[in-house]
C-alpha cells in the first residue's frame, strides 16, 4: 500500500511539474477515458434488451406476460405502451413462439379450439358462430396500417317463409384510427365491402361504420347509393369545374396579352359541365327487304264415282263386283316467303363531364372600334371553343381600367422595396462596422503578437551572444565580488608584485637579465 501510495505522489509530482499545456492535454484524455468507459456500459446494459411485441392489447399483454413469467425469462414492461422487452438472444425465438398466441383483443376461430359441442343447442351454436364472424371481421380490419383498434356487431337476417316477412341483416363497425390517420371514402367503402361480403344476406347500405370521435363515415356513401351526390363527389364536381374554367381563362389571357399588352386584359369564363351518364341508341332501317324464310305447299287428290264389293262368306274367294264409274284428279300448290327489313344499331355512352354550355366575358383596357372588337370575339371563340348549338357566347368590351389601386399598390411596394433596401443597407453597415472591428482587433493582436515574439527572438539572440566557459554559460551581466584579500601587503611582497608585473609587462627584457645572471654565475 505504500508503495502504491508513493507512486501516486510521484505521479503527481511529475504532473505539478509539468507546463500548463501538457497539464490540460492529460485531464482531457483522462475525461475522454472515462466518457468512454461509461458511455460503453450504459450502451451495453441498454442494449441487453430488445422490444419483444410493442402496442398490445391488453388482453395479449397479459397472455404473453403470463408465458414469460412461466419460462422463467427476464423481462421490462413499459403500461403506457403496452411494450414488452425480452433478452436481445431470445427475441426471434420468442416472437416465433407467442406470435400465434396474440389476437389483437378480438376472438374468432380460437373460439372452437378448446370448445366441446356436446350438450350445446342449436342457438348457443348461433351466438358462438357469430362471435367468430365478428372476431374475424375484427382482425381483419385491425391489419390496416391507419386502424389501432375495431369492434365489429352483426344482427343477422331474419328469415321466413313469407317474403314480405324476410328482414336483411345489419352491421356496424368502430374504428378507432391511429394519431393523425384518416380514411377516404374508397377506404371506408372497402371495410363496407369486406363486412357485407363476410356476411350472409347484409347488403352494403346496412353497414354502418364510426369512427372515434362519433363522425358517421358511411353518410355520403349511404346517400350516394340511395340516389343523392355525396359530398365527395360534389366536391370533386366542383373542381373539375374550377379546373376547366381556370384553364380557359388562362388560355384567354395567354392568346391577348401579347397584343394588348401585360395587365391589360380580364376575362372571366363560366362552364357548365354535364356530370350524368348518358348512352344514346340509334337504329338505321335499311329500305332493301331481306328474305329470311320462305315455304311451298302442294296438294293432289283422286276421286271415283263406282264401288267394289267383296263377298262376307269367305275373304279369300275372289268374289268381287265392280260397277265402270267415271274418275276425276285434282292439284293444289302454295309457296309463302317473309321478308324482313334490315337495320343497324349504334349505342353511344357519353362520358361524365362534358361541357354543356361555356359563357366568357373580356374586358381590355382602352376603347375599341367595331372592327377590333369582332376580331378580338372571333380570337376569344376560338380559344374557348365556341359552338353556338350549345348556346354558348362570348362578350369582349373595352374600356379604361381604373389604375388607382394599382398605383397605389405601387407606391406602397415601392415604400417597402425601399424601407427593405434600406434596412438591407443598415445591415450591410453594420455587418461591415463588426467585421471592419474584428479585422482591426486581429491585426492590433497579430501586430502585439509580432512584437513580443520579435523582442522575445532578440533577448535570445543576445542570450546566445554570451561567451561558453567550462560548457557553461556566462550570464549576460555577471555579478561582481570584492577581491579577498589572503595576505598582508608588506616591503617584500609589494617588491614581488611589481617584479611579477615588470615580468608580465616586459618578458623579454626579463629574460634577459636572467641571462645575464646566470653567465655571471658560472664565471
Amino acid at each position: 500500500m505504500k508503495k502504491l501510495l508513493e507512486k501516486v505522489k510521484g505521479l503527481l509530482e511529475k504532473f505539478k511539474s509539468q507546463n500548463k499545456k501538457i497539464k490540460i492535454a492529460i485531464i482531457v484524455s483522462i475525461l475522454a477515458v472515462i466518457i468512454a468507459i461509461v458511455s460503453g456500459v450504459v450502451y451495453s446494459s441498454s442494449n441487453k434488451y430488445d422490444i419483444l411485441f410493442a402496442n398490445l392489447d391488453p388482453a395479449d399483454a397479459q397472455t404473453v406476460i403470463t408465458k414469460l413469467n412461466d419460462q422463467k425469462i427476464e423481462t421490462k414492461i413499459d403500461s403506457n405502451t403496452n411494450t414488452i422487452w425480452v433478452p436481445k438472444d431470445q427475441k426471434d425465438k420468442l416472437r416465433l413462439e407467442l406470435a400465434p398466441t396474440l389476437t389483437s383483443g378480438s376472438k374468432g376461430y380460437e373460439l372452437m379450439d378448446n370448445a366441446s359441442s356436446f350438450g350445446m343447442t342449436d342457438e348457443e351454436f348461433k351466438i358462438k358462430k357469430l362471435r367468430m364472424q365478428e372476431g374475424e371481421l375484427e382482425k381483419t380490419i385491425k391489419s390496416f396500417p391507419q386502424v389501432q383498434d375495431a369492434r365489429v356487431h352483426i344482427t343477422e337476417a331474419q328469415d321466413s317463409v313469407f317474403a314480405k316477412d324476410k328482414k336483411p341483416g345489419t352491421a356496424s363497425v368502430t374504428l378507432m384510427l391511429k394519431n393523425g390517420q384518416t380514411l377516404s371514402e374508397d377506404q371506408v367503402k372497402a371495410i363496407v365491402a369486406i363486412v357485407s361480403g363476410a356476411s350472409q344476406n347484409i347488403p352494403k347500405e346496412n353497414v354502418n361504420i364510426v369512427d372515434g370521435k362519433m363522425n358517421l363515415l358511411t353518410k355520403d356513401i349511404n346517400s350516394e347509393q340511395n340516389g343523392s351526390i355525396s359530398s365527395e363527389a360534389l366536391s370533386k364536381q366542383q373542381a373539375a369545374v374550377k379546373a376547366q374554367e381556370d384553364k380557359l381563362q388562362k388560355a384567354i389571357i395567354n392568346q391577348l396579352e401579347p397584343i394588348i399588352g401585360k395587365n391589360k386584359v380580364k376575362a372571366s369564363v363560366n362552364v357548365d359541365l354535364d356530370f350524368d351518364s348518358k348512352q344514346d341508341t340509334k337504329t338505321t332501317v335499311d329500305p332493301n327487304k331481306v328474305i329470311i324464310s320462305q315455304e311451298n305447299n302442294k296438294e293432289a287428290n283422286t276421286g271415283s264415282t263406282g264401288a267394289t264389293s267383296q263377298s262376307p262368306v269367305d275373304n279369300n274367294m275372289s268374289n268381287q263386283i265392280t260397277n265402270n264409274a267415271n274418275n276425276s284428279t285434282s292439284s293444289k300448290e302454295n309457296q309463302k316467303t317473309n321478308y324482313e327489313v334490315g337495320k343497324s344499331e349504334s349505342k353511344t355512352i357519353s362520358a361524365q363531364g362534358a361541357i354543356k354550355r361555356v359563357t366568357a366575358s373580356v374586358i381590355i383596357d382602352g376603347n375599341l372600334d367595331a372592327t377590333q372588337q369582332q376580331a378580338l370575339e372571333n380570337a376569344v371563340a376560338n380559344v374557348i371553343g365556341y359552338d353556338a348549338l350549345r348556346g354558348d357566347k362570348v362578350s369582349v368590351l373595352g374600356m379604361a381600367f381604373d389604375t388607382t389601386a394599382q398605383a397605389d399598390a405601387q407606391k406602397d411596394i415601392d415604400a417597402m422595396n425601399a424601407q427593405v433596401a434600406s434596412e438591407s443597407r443598415n445591415r450591410m453597415m453594420v455587418i461591415a462596422g463588426i467585421l471592419g472591428t474584428i479585422i482591426l482587433a486581429a491585426a492590433i493582436a497579430g501586430i502585439i503578437v509580432f512584437m513580443r515574439k520579435r523582442r522575445k527572438k532578440q533577448e535570445e539572440e543576445a542570450q546566445l551572444l554570451d561567451t561558453l566557459i567550462d560548457d557553461s554559460i556566462i550570464p549576460k551581466e555577471p555579478e561582481t565580488f570584492e577581491p579577498i584579500e589572503f595576505e598582508t601587503k608588506t616591503k617584500k611582497s609589494h617588491l614581488e608584485e611589481e617584479i611579477k608585473k615588470y615580468a608580465m609587462e616586459k618578458p623579454d627584457q626579463v629574460v634577459e637579465i636572467i641571462k645575464s645572471w646566470l653567465t655571471e654565475s658560472e664565471r
